[in-house]
C-alpha cells in the first residue's frame, strides 16, 4: 500500500504516522524539515522519515539572497546586537539596545555622550535638548517628536508645533534610517549571509501545496435537487483545503458559489469529526439562500436556522439552550444573529486585559520618555485606557454573577465558524504610535469586529492552533495591504507571535516604509502628512497570505458571464469649471476661502484645507451646480449632457432586447425638490431625447425592502431601462444583470472594490442580453473632466486593483509597490 502511494503520503515523526502530501509538504516546511532532521538523529535507520525530509527540502522556497532583500530600521526580528552594532558606529561610542516584546518597545542607552550624540544628530527646540538617542528612539519606531514653540495670539501665550525644528528632526530620523541598510551593506559577506538566512528562515518558509479536491466523493450531497451535474472544481479544491488546513479564506469573486463552499464544507467536516457543531453566518439579504441550498444539498442534514421572531429579547434565551442543547450538523444566522450571542466573559477578560496591557505599556512608553510625546497620543491612550478599564469591571462582574445556566458563545459548543463577506469585520481594533498615519482606519475598531475576535478565540484556544474559521469575500483586501494584518491577527495569533510580531506597529516595521509629505497650512505653517505608502518583502507577504487561502477570479473557473469593455470618455472642461480650477488652486495655496466664494474657514478647517479643496474639485467635475445652484447653469458640454448622450444612445441600440443600464455615482444623490445630478440626467433623457420617465427610476426611490425588490424585478423584465444609485444603496445584493448592457461612471468611489462591486451588477451569470446580443461584453462608461481629479483617481483605483490581484495570485512581478498618496480622509496635494 505504501509503494502504491509512494508522493501522496510522508511519514510525519511529530504525530508518529503518515499524512497525507497536501497536509505534509505545507505551511512552514522549514520548521518541520527541522523536527524531521532530530528525528533522525535519534532514528538515523528510518527510511520513510529520510524520504520526508528530501520531500521537504525540494519544497523549500528558493532563498531570498542578501542584496535583494529590503531593510527597514527597527524590524523586530533582527537581533538588537545589530542594531546596536550600528549605533555604536553613528554615534563613534558604546551604544547598547534592548527590546521589550510585551511593551513592543526599543531602550538605547550610550555609555557616553559626545559631539555626535549632543550637536551632529541632535535638534534644539525652545526649551530642550532632543539629542542623538532621544531621536534614534523615535528613528527605530518609525515616530516623529513632538516640537513645540510659544508664539503670540494677541494678550495670550499658546503653544504651537514648530514645523522647522520638526522638520529638522525627521531630516536627521531619516538619515539614521536611511543610513542602516547601507550600513547592513558594508558588513562581511558572511554576516549578511548570516542575515539573509535569518529572514529566510522567518518570512520565506511557506509552501502552499495546490489543493486537489477532485477525488472527494462528498457522501449525501443531492446534485440532483441542487440541478447540477457536479461542484466546480474550485468548490471542491476549497473544501479539500478548508478540511486539511481546518479553515482559511475562500477569496471568491462574486458568483463563484461560496455558498455550496460553506454548504459542503461544513458538512464533511461534521462527518470527518473535524468540526463538532459548525456555524454559517451571513448577510441578512443572503442567509435564506443559504439555508435553502444547505436543505437541499443535504436534504437529511439537522440544521438550525431560526427567524427574526427568535431573536426577541422573549425568545433568546430559548433559541440559544436550543443552540447549545443539539447535536446540529450546521447553525445558520445572519450578521446582526451572530452579534446578539453572549461572548464568553473569560474570553472577553483575556483578550481585553492583553489589549489593556498593550495601552498600559505604551502609556509607560510615553511616559518614559518625557516631554516628547504628543499630548494628542498620551490622551488618546488615556481614553482606550478607561474605556477598556470600564469595559473589564463590567466583564469581572459578570463573571461573578453569572448564573449557572447561562449560555455563552464558548458554551454552545460551536467549533467552526464560516463568515459569509467576512470584510464586514475588519474594523478591528489595534494598537499603533502611529496616530498621525491617513488612511489607517479607526484603531478603537468595531464592537462587531471585537465579537467576532472573541468568537475565534474561544475556537482557537480550544483547539491550541491557527485558524478555526472560514472567511468568505471577494474583496478581502479593500483597499490597503495594511488590512492583511487584522487578517492576520484574526486567524495567524500564533504565527504572527513566532515571527515576533505582537502589534501593528512591529507588522508594519518589517513590511511597510512610512512617507511624509509636506503642505502648507493656512497660516504657512509647514505640516506633516504621513502615509504608508510603500510595502516591502511583498512576495513574503503574499505567500503568507496565499498559504491559508483558496484565491479565485471568475475567470480561472470559467464562469460563464460577460467580459467587461471599459471606455473612459474625457470631457473637455467647461469654461466655469477651468475658471473654477484657477481658484482652486490659489485656494490651495493661500487658503484664503474668500477666492471660493466663501466665508473665511474656521480654526478646525484649517487643518482640513486639502480635504476642502478635494471635495470641491469632485464636485466641480460632476456638476458645478452642486457647489453653487444659484451662480452656475447647465452647459450643453458638462458632464450630465454628455452622460445623458450616452445613456441615450444605449438605450436605442438595444431597444429591441429592451437592454438597462446602471449609472453609479455617490455624490450629489436623488433627494426629492433639491437640484441634483441625477435628476439632471433625468430631465435631460425625457426631455431631449424622448425616453419615457417611468423607465428611467433612482433606487433611493425605494423606500422599503418590498418596493425594492420590485425595482429589480421590473429591471430584470425591461420596464425600468435605466437605474441610478449609490454604490452603498445599489452596488451590493442587487441582482439585475438579465438585460444589463452598460454600466455608467458619474464619479470615482474611493476604494478598488467599490469600483469592482459597482462593475458586478452587470458582469455577472444570468446577463442574457450581453450573451446573446452585445457579444458577451458589457460597456463600463467612466466619465473624467479633463484637468480635474476624475483620471488621476481612476489611475490609482487601477494601480490598487492590479497590486491586490498579484498579491492575491501570488505572483509578485517586485519587491516592492508604491500604493499612491490620496485618499479619502485627507485629500490630495493640489
Amino acid at each position: 500500500l505504501l509503494s502504491e502511494l509512494k508522493g501522496k503520503v510522508y511519514f510525519n515523526p511529530l504525530i508518529g504516522g503518515y499524512e497525507i502530501a497536501d497536509k505534509f509538504i505545507a505551511g512552514n516546511v522549514i520548521s518541520k524539515a527541522d523536527e524531521v532532521q532530530k528525528f533522525i538523529v535519534s532514528h538515523p535507520d528510518h527510511e520513510a522519515a529520510k524520504e520526508s525530509l528530501d520531500a521537504l527540502r525540494e519544497a523549500t522556497p528558493k532563498p531570498i539572497a542578501f542584496d535583494d532583500l529590503d531593510f527597514n530600521f527597527g524590524e523586530r526580528w533582527i537581533p538588537t546586537g545589530i542594531y546596536a552594532a550600528y549605533a555604536s558606529y553613528l554615534f563613534d561610542t558604546d551604544v547598547k539596545i534592548t527590546y521589550a516584546a510585551s511593551r513592543d518597545e526599543f531602550s538605547i542607552h550610550a555609555s557616553g555622550k559626545n559631539a555626535k550624540i549632543w550637536d551632529q544628530y541632535a535638534v534644539r527646540s525652545e526649551n530642550r535638548l532632543f539629542d542623538g538617542v532621544a531621536l534614534m528612539r523615535h528613528a527605530m519606531h518609525d515616530t516623529t517628536p513632538d516640537i513645540t514653540k510659544t508664539v503670540k495670539m494677541g494678550e495670550k501665550e499658546v503653544k504651537v508645533p514648530d514645523g522647522q525644528a520638526i522638520q529638522l528632526a525627521n531630516s536627521k530620523i531619516d538619515e539614521m534610517r536611511n543610513g542602516f541598510p547601507d550600513w547592513l551593506r558594508e558588513q562581511s559577506p558572511e554576516f549578511k549571509d548570516r542575515l539573509a538566512g535569518l529572514y529566510n528562515r522567518t518570512f520565506n518558509c511557506f509552501m502552499r501545496p495546490e489543493y486537489d479536491g477532485s477525488y472527494q466523493s462528498l457522501p449525501g450531497l443531492d446534485l440532483k435537487a441542487l440541478g447540477i451535474d457536479d461542484l466546480y472544481k474550485s468548490q471542491k479544491d476549497a473544501v479539500w483545503m478548508l478540511k486539511t488546513n481546518g479553515g482559511g479564506i475562500c477569496d471568491h469573486e462574486v458568483g463563484a458559489g461560496k455558498t455550496l463552499v460553506m454548504c459542503c464544507g461544513a458538512m464533511e467536516m461534521k462527518r470527518l469529526g473535524l468540526a463538532g457543531k459548525p456555524m454559517i453566518i451571513a448577510l441578512k439579504a443572503n442567509v435564506h439562500e443559504i439555508a435553502q441550498t444547505f436543505c437541499t444539498a443535504y436534504p437529511d442534514a439537522k440544521v438550525l436556522y431560526p427567524g427574526k421572531e427568535d431573536f426577541t429579547p422573549a425568545n433568546r434565551a430559548r433559541i440559544f439552550n436550543e443552540m447549545k442543547n443539539n447535536n446540529w450538523d450546521a447553525v445558520i444566522l445572519t450578521h446582526e444573529q451572530f452579534g446578539m450571542i453572549p461572548q464568553s466573559p473569560e474570553i472577553q477578560r483575556d483578550i481585553l486585559q492583553k489589549e489593556l496591557n498593550s495601552v498600559e505599556e505604551n502609556l509607560e512608553v510615553l511616559r518614559n520618555q518625557g516631554r516628547e510625546i504628543s499630548n494628542y497620543m498620551l490622551k488618546g491612550c488615556q481614553k482606550r485606557q478607561v474605556n477598556l478599564e470600564a469595559r473589564l469591571k463590567g466583564i469581572t462582574h459578570q463573571i461573578a454573577t453569572r448564573k449557572d445556566d447561562a449560555v455563552d458563545f464558548r458554551r454552545m459548543g460551536i467549533d467552526h465558524l464560516f463568515v459569509d463577506e467576512s470584510h464586514k469585520f475588519k474594523n478591528l481594533t489595534f494598537t499603533t504610535r502611529h496616530d498621525r498615519v491617513a488612511g489607517l482606519g479607526n484603531s478603537d475598531g468595531s464592537q462587531r469586529a471585537l465579537n467576532m475576535l472573541f468568537a475565534v478565540r474561544t475556537i482557537q484556544d480550544r483547539t491550541g492552533k491557527d485558524l478555526g474559521a472560514t472567511f468568505l469575500s471577494g474583496t478581502t483586501i479593500s483597499n490597503s495591504l495594511t488590512e492583511l494584518y487584522l487578517l492576520f491577527k484574526y486567524l495567524r495569533p500564533k504565527e504572527l507571535e513566532r515571527q515576533g510580531i505582537n502589534t501593528f506597529d512591529a507588522w508594519a516595521a518589517i513590511f511597510a516604509k512610512k512617507t511624509k509629505d509636506y503642505e502648507f497650512s493656512v497660516t504657512n505653517q509647514i505640516v506633516q502628512k504621513e502615509r504608508f505608502r510603500y510595502f516591502i518583502k511583498v512576495p513574503e507577504l503574499a505567500s503568507f497570505y496565499s498559504e491559508i487561502t483558496d484565491f479565485r477570479t471568475a475567470k480561472d473557473i470559467g464562469i460563464d458571464r460577460p467580459e467587461k469593455n471599459e471606455i473612459l470618455h474625457t470631457i473637455p472642461p467647461t469654461p466655469d469649471q477651468q475658471e473654477f480650477i484657477q481658484k482652486l488652486m490659489a485656494f490651495a495655496k493661500t487658503g484664503d476661502a474668500t477666492i471660493l466664494g466663501r466665508e473665511p474657514l474656521s480654526e478646525s478647517e484649517e487643518k482640513a484645507k486639502m480635504l476642502i479643496a478635494t471635495d470641491y474639485a469632485r464636485k466641480m467635475s460632476l456638476d458645478m451646480r452642486l457647489i453653487d445652484p444659484q451662480k452656475y447653469d447647465d452647459h450643453i458640454d458638462n458632464k450630465a449632457s454628455h452622460a445623458a448622450a450616452v445613456i441615450a444612445g444605449y438605450y436605442k441600440t438595444y431597444s429591441a432586447q429592451k437592454g438597462t443600464q446602471f449609472v453609479f455615482s455617490d455624490l450629489g444623490t436623488y433627494k426629492p425638490d433639491v437640484w441634483n445630478p441625477y435628476s439632471e440626467v433625468k430631465n435631460k433623457l425625457v426631455t431631449q431625447y424622448g425616453i419615457p420617465a417611468s423607465e428611467i427610476r433612482f433606487i433611493q426611490e425605494a423606500g422599503s425592502e418590498k418596493s425594492r425588490k420590485a425595482m429589480i424585478k421590473d429591471m430584470n423584465e425591461g420596464k425600468i431601462r435605466v437605474l441610478f444609485g449609490s454604490t452603498e444603496m445599489l452596488g451590493t445584493g442587487v441582482n439585475a444583470q438579465k438585460r444589463c448592457v452598460a454600466v455608467h461612471h458619474l464619479d470615482a468611489p474611493w476604494r478598488p472594490s467599490d469600483l469592482e462591486q459597482r462593475d458586478g451588477r452587470a458582469i455577472r451569470k444570468g446577463n442574457e442580453v450581453a450573451k446573446f446580443h452585445a457579444d458577451n461584453k458589457v460597456d463600463v462608461v467612466i466619465y473624467a473632466v479633463e484637468k480635474s481629479l476624475d483620471a488621476y483617481k481612476f489611475g490609482l483605483l487601477h494601480n490598487k486593483q492590479l497590486f491586490i490581484n498579484q498579491l492575491k495570485n501570488n505572483n509578485m512581478g517586485c519587491r516592492t509597490i508604491d500604493e499612491g498618496s490620496m485618499d479619502e480622509k485627507s485629500g490630495m496635494n493640489f
